[in-house]
């Protein structure tokens, strides 16, 4: 079964061009998309899409990719320990008067 597809002119804010399935709602309209054709799947879209972006990437909404998973992360396991340390130590300044203004 095949679906007609659509490429966003304009990138999102990571600089890929969406592409979108037909009825999906953040399919743009005729003017700030490119019709790409039937495909049976996303993938195909999107490397059709290639020949007109550089960057390009299924949209997240309607895009045939598995759903995300419900297991959430917990958050030791979210943090790096080696970056973000486990007590933060803040150092006290020798120059009590001295701040920092902005504008």
């Amino acid at each position: 079964m095949t679906a007609k597809y659509y490429a966003a002119v304009r990138p999102r804010l990571n600089e890929n061009h969406a592409v979108h399935k037909e009825g999906c709602p953040f399919l743009h309209d005729d003017e700030n998309s490119i019709y790409l054709g039937e495909f049976r799947s996303g993938q195909d879209a999107v490397n059709e899409s290639q020949r007109f972006f550089n960057r390009t990437k299924g949209c997240l909404f309607c895009s045939e990719d598995p759903p995300l998973s419900d297991n959430k992360p917990t958050l030791s396991e979210r943090v790096i320990k080696d970056i973000i340390p486990a007590k933060i130590e803040i150092p006290i300044s020798s120059h009590p008067n001295l701040f920092c203004c902005l504008n």
